[in-house]
């Protein structure tokens, strides 16, 4: 991917803290080479640590809060000024109408008038990046006013790393070696999403990837893209 001062990418993740494992040393090379970056969030990012009827305890908003505070910590360290925070709970996307995650991307697309969109992939596992994916395919249809030129996918290592079939094949490598440290102290916001390793949100386990896509492209470390669509 290239970046320049006309570049505006989207970034559209289902909770925090996708932005900074799918594609966070991508947004630090962008907003370095002088690229607008803005993070939609589609859900909160913790009710599926919580049994169904608790969404309203303290335990609940308590930790929620504590979440977005460490998107906007995160977003602060990787440069990105533009945001926003979905309020739907994460363990209930497939219970919800597509529609209305559609409407809220659509909204967002014409608002911000991205040149590029990251988004989730196909082939992860958990239901709400799925369902996010799928929203994002509809929201850039291109006939849509403002649509994208150019949509890409990203990798989550929690999801992919341990299904029977891992179908996430990426084709486009971003050099992220020289701002690994700036992607990991983004990560390091998100206090109880790290775990030991070999759990696959683990410090080991994000570098592991990252030395793996570079392994694949002849890099030190790289994060991994799946081109979905570019019109020229």
């Amino acid at each position: 991917m290239f970046f320049s001062t006309d570049s505006r990418i989207l970034v559209v993740a289902a909770h925090p803290d996708d932005e900074v494992l799918g594609c966070g040393g991508t947004i630090l090379k962008a907003v370095n080479q002088g690229a607008t970056v803005s993070v939609m969030f589609l859900g909160e990012g913790v009710s599926a640590r919580f049994p169904v009827g608790e969404y309203e305890s303290e335990e609940f908003k308590t930790k929620t809060k504590i979440r977005t505070n460490g998107a906007i910590n995160a977003l602060k360290i990787l440069g990105v000024k533009d945001y926003w925070f979905g309020k739907r709970l994460c363990c209930q996307f497939d219970n919800e109408k597509i529609l209305t995650l559609i409407k809220d991307i659509e909204y967002r697309i014409q608002q911000y008038k991205p040149t590029t969109v990251l988004t989730h992939d196909r082939s992860e596992v958990n239901i709400d990046h799925r369902l996010t994916y799928e929203a994002v395919e509809a929201a850039c249809r291109p006939t849509m006013p403002n649509s994208p030129k150019e949509i890409l996918s990203f990798e989550i290592i929690c999801s992919g790393s341990w299904t029977f079939e891992t179908c996430f094949k990426p084709n486009i490598f971003v050099d992220i070696s020289d701002v690994w440290e700036k992607k990991m102290e983004a990560w390091h916001c998100y206090d109880g999403e790290n775990r030991p390793f070999p759990f696959p949100r683990s410090d080991e386990g994000i570098r592991s990837l990252a030395e793996y896509r570079g392994l694949s492209s002849g890099l030190h470390k790289a994060e991994g893209f799946k081109l979905l669509r570019k019109i020229i």
